[in-house]
């Protein structure tokens, strides 16, 4: 199996774009995944610069709502038609962020009728080898919770801050053992972690990617996530997107062989 990152914040070479977003090609024998879609500015012109066929995906996968995941399948369906769209049924929510006294949307634009909607809750196998995974609010250490204080969801005419009830991960057994890909980890790394480690009744796992949601975050909170996240046996670290630097600086320290995953970034699991 192999991980793909195709969109990302940053470009691992000079002919790939950077934006704001994440996006990660999941390619197994029993089929192709496309994890989340950027913003959707640079999907389509990455993928032909990797020489990658979206034509030839087989299912989308969507981590949250959030437009820097969710931006890109539209043009996805454009190329590929109508597929499989696996995720939980609140990223349709109505999206918020709330900076400097005004709002924005954030969320996702896609058409309902354009895909295959087939909801997630808990652990669903999309195929061989390959889960999405979410988590309930409430199952979550609110300690191991990113705080996002300007994310809010609006509800008719109420805002509240959002609960990231659609946040999901993939759980993926490769020929070395398990690993873990997030888009945003709105629910916590850790958290997240400890669930698959529930599901699937092991502590090891080969390779952690993805947002870890970082970035901005009090450097106690980043001390406890590492601490949490240290009780897993994990060969490799590939954050990237929301994780920040400055936490990849902190998360070298701690841990051995971790790297950057910028887009162009190609995995073997």
């Amino acid at each position: 199996m192999r991980l793909r990152f195709l969109v990302e914040n940053h470009c691992g070479e000079g002919s790939l774009l950077a934006e704001h977003g994440l996006s990660v090609l999941i390619e197994t024998p029993r089929g192709t995944l496309l994890f989340d879609s950027g913003a959707g500015r640079a999907l389509a012109a990455n993928a032909r610069a990797l020489g990658v066929d979206l034509g030839s995906v087989d299912a989308a996968v969507l981590s949250h709502g959030h437009y820097d995941h969710a931006g890109g399948l539209a043009e996805l369906v454009a190329l590929r038609g109508f597929l499989p769209l696996y995720a939980h049924r609140a990223f349709r929510g109505c999206k918020i962020a709330r900076r400097g006294g005004r709002e924005r949307f954030i969320g996702c634009h896609l058409a309902p009728e354009s895909v295959d909607f087939r909801p997630v809750e808990g652990v669903v196998e999309i195929v061989e080898g390959v889960w999405a995974m979410t988590t309930t609010p409430e199952s979550r250490d609110p300690a191991l919770v990113p705080s996002t204080p300007t994310l809010l969801l609006r509800e008719g005419t109420q805002e509240r801050a959002d609960p990231m009830e659609d946040d999901l991960s993939l759980v993926i057994r490769g020929r070395f053992g398990y690993s873990v890909l997030f888009g945003c980890a709105h629910a916590g790394a850790a958290n997240i972690l400890a669930a698959a480690a529930t599901a699937f009744g092991t502590r090891r796992f080969y390779a952690v990617a993805g947002g870890m949601h970082l970035v901005g975050q009090e450097s106690a909170f980043v001390d406890r996530v590492l601490q949490a996240l240290s009780s897993y046996e994990v060969s490799l670290w590939r954050p990237c997107h929301c994780t920040g630097l400055k936490a990849l600086c902190a998360m070298d320290r701690v841990f051995a062989d971790v790297q950057w995953a910028s887009a162009g970034t190609s995995l073997e699991i």
